[in-house]
């Protein structure tokens, strides 16, 4: 369990505003079940789906607002650490086919199999999955009009498993969150400032026919105002 607590460079909980984002979805509230709802609501929802880079710390993914599977994922299992709820950064391989509906032609340049990350927490006695990469815009957009049998919601006790026509093998656990992303999750990528490119290209048009755009996060503080996350 200390392994799944631990910070690291791009798992950066202990960056302050991660710690301040952190305590607002803790407050009032000690039951571990519930804080997690909270925060994997949040994360889902409040950044918007789009494509990032794998390099990006945690505090940075809070900044700009938005992300993609592996950014939100390593946002989310910073947050539940942050609030001692043991978390561990994983990913399963999908047919590549599983992002065609965001990105349309695009799907083409993914690995098959892609791995495509998640979040494992430690919540009512056992290990469970959540993957919080579609914000309900995104996913009631894109999604579900092609009669996709997964939700994207959580009950607070079972698993949340997205693409699930797609999966093609087993959930898999990275216990070196840095290791992995650095080898970006046995995916490929183009050359930084071609995927920077190609990135700011596919979510202009995928954010375009979803009616969402990325935001500096907004998140209510104790007293009830917005709080605009920035250093």
């Amino acid at each position: 369990m200390e392994d799944a607590l631990q910070q690291s460079f791009y798992c950066d909980h202990g960056h302050p505003d991660i710690q301040a984002l952190a305590a607002v979805l803790k407050a009032g509230e000690d039951d571990p079940a519930a804080i997690a709802g909270r925060t994997f609501y949040c994360v889902r929802d409040r950044f918007v789906f789009g494509f990032d880079l794998y390099q990006r710390k945690a505090s940075e993914i809070l900044k700009r607002g938005y992300g993609v599977c592996w950014n939100k994922s390593l946002l989310l299992v910073a947050l539940l650490r942050c609030n001692q709820i043991p978390a561990r950064f994983g990913s399963i391989p999908l047919k590549r086919a599983f992002v065609k509906p965001a990105i349309g032609a695009w799907y083409r340049l993914a690995n098959n199999p892609f791995n495509h990350c998640l979040v494992h927490a430690y919540l009512n006695g056992r290990w469970t999955i959540l993957d919080a990469p579609l914000d309900r815009k995104t996913y009631e957009s894109l999604f579900v009009p092609l009669g996709v049998e997964w939700g994207i919601d959580w009950n607070g006790k079972d698993d949340v498993r997205l693409y699930t026509e797609s999966i093609v093998g087993p959930p898999v656990v990275h216990p070196d969150i840095d290791a992995a992303l650095n080898a970006k999750v046995g995916n490929d990528e183009l050359p930084k400032y071609l995927a920077l490119i190609g990135n700011r290209h596919v979510n202009r048009r995928m954010w375009k026919r979803a009616g969402a755009h990325a935001t500096v996060p907004i998140v209510p503080d104790t007293a009830g105002h917005g709080v605009p996350f920035r250093s």
